[in-house]
């Protein structure tokens, strides 16, 4: 691999403002950072830094903000101050785009004898250069090398390079002197999620529900010691689509958790059709990390488990069998069920404990943005026990838009324990259950449901006719 130097002459060159009568304000000179993230991989940040003016037209650089900022979004606001033009710089210094600036220019290869350790220079053209497969071309003493040996120097900085992202901006200043600038934008690359663990009991009535805000930053910036927010609800967002802007760097993946150390839950409030969650404390979040923070905590919450049969032991010409039931655990987002508060949408993870006090992984589901008094009705995977054989054991057509049809369901469970199947069944059109063996509550005016205790190794009979007319 080739090692890029950097000669004496760029090393001068980077501790020199990069534009002419640019007043930079660097993030050394940030007085609060605050940052509110969305679900959808966007946020909003506001920094604030202290800015020296002079009255009348200035140009100043906000250096080291989010690199995957929408420009367009950025709004400067201070006293007396307006904004007359920015630009976003995001072509930053890297060994890549270092040679890349300087195609068509004149370099200085250095090689080194390995048994001496003289070192040797010569001046050259770089012809080409691939940041894909770092190869280059040089062309020294009037031959043409491709991929030369040794480190390749440069005697100046190429333009338009920069050390790191910034945001420059034109503006107007009534008067002079040092004040805060808040810079607001909108950036990509940051989003969040929240991440639910129930530990369910061990008949599975009730459950501890612990929440965790996963926070993710994608993004190759650093946001320091800044106050965070995080808005649960879905955004309006026009999204354009860009290539998107990345920097250069090895930068490992991290996760880590964090939670005050009172125990202290994010803060939660209303606003806008929106929840707001902040933070009980500032954090700092690292490129490519991932940030666990504790949501909530509930022990013994209420649930119920279901073995669902969904309109789906319907029989028409050949038998059905061995239909799994679907399992649902469902329960209610109220006070009296030790619950009753906002909760943003995420993954529910569910363990059980078993004998030996270990804990299983028994399966997860999705949960949508869910308010407070909302039933919520998660879905699980195919009961393993739970199963059904269903046929129409008769058909009779009464008339041209009528018939009778009779039905015979045999519900199976192969566990050692009793459980409650629930059968739903939609009808069309005008109807009417004439006989069923086993009570039947009406749900809505095209949909009733059974529920029907089948015992442990053993199986129960659901046999009911129902008379449908279309309507015409």
């Amino acid at each position: 691999m080739k090692h890029f130097l950097l000669a004496t002459a760029f090393c001068a060159l980077i501790s020199t403002p990069l534009f002419a009568d640019t007043n930079v304000i660097p993030v050394s000179r940030q007085k609060s950072l605050s940052i509110a993230i969305y679900n959808g991989d966007i946020a909003l940040v506001n920094d604030v830094r202290t800015g020296d003016l002079k009255a009348g037209i200035n140009q100043i650089s906000f250096e080291e903000i989010a690199t995957q900022i929408i420009p367009e979004s950025a709004l400067l606001s201070g006293k007396g101050i307006q904004t007359l033009e920015q630009n976003f710089d995001y072509d930053i210094i890297s060994p890549a785009s270092l040679l890349k600036k300087s195609i068509g220019q004149t370099v200085i290869l250095q090689t080194e004898n390995p048994e001496t350790g003289e070192k040797t220079q010569t001046e050259g053209k770089l012809l080409a250069y691939d940041s894909n497969t770092n190869d280059s071309v040089l062309e020294m003493n009037g031959q043409i090398v491709p991929n030369p040996k040794g480190n390749i120097i440069l005697s100046k900085m190429p333009d338009g390079l920069i050390p790191r992202p910034s945001l420059r901006l034109s503006l107007r200043s009534q008067n002079a002197g040092s004040q805060p600038l808040s810079l607001n934008y909108l950036t990509n690359g940051l989003s969040w999620e929240a991440d639910y663990v129930a530990n369910l009991n061990e008949k599975e009535t009730d459950m501890d529900l612990n929440g965790f805000i996963t926070l993710n930053n994608q993004s190759s910036s650093v946001f320091k010691e800044a106050d965070v927010r995080l808005v649960s609800g879905d955004v309006s967002v026009v999204r354009h689509v860009v290539a998107p802007r990345y920097l250069k760097g090895a930068v490992n993946a991290d996760a880590t958790f964090y939670v005050a150390a009172d125990g202290a839950m994010p803060e939660v409030e209303n606003v806008a059709d929106f929840y707001v969650y902040s933070l009980p404390f500032k954090t700092t979040i690292s490129p490519k990390q991932t940030k666990q923070v504790a949501l909530l905590s509930k022990n013994q919450v209420p649930l119920q488990k279901e073995y669902v049969f969904d309109n789906t032991l319907n029989p028409a010409t050949y038998p059905i069998e061995n239909r799994k039931a679907v399992i649902y655990y469902t329960f209610d987002n109220t006070k009296e069920n030790k619950l009753g508060e906002a909760l943003p949408k995420g993954t529910v993870r569910f363990y059980k404990e078993m004998k030996n006090g270990e804990s299983i992984f028994v399966g997860e589901a999705q949960l949508g943005h869910t308010p407070a008094q909302a039933h919520v009705r998660l879905r699980m995977s195919d009961s393993f026990d739970v199963f059904a054989n269903a046929k129409r054991t008769q058909y009779e057509k009464l008339s041209k838009n009528a018939s009778l049809s009779e039905y015979e369901i045999t519900l199976k469970n192969g566990s050692n324990e009793l459980k409650t199947a629930t059968v739903y069944k939609n009808l069309n059109g005008t109807w009417k259950i004439t006989k069923s063996d086993h009570d039947y509550t009406k749900e809505t005016a095209n949909r009733i449901f059974w529920k029907i205790d089948v015992p442990a190794n053993g199986e129960v009979t659901l046999k009911y006719t129902v008379q449908i007319t279309d309507d015409e």
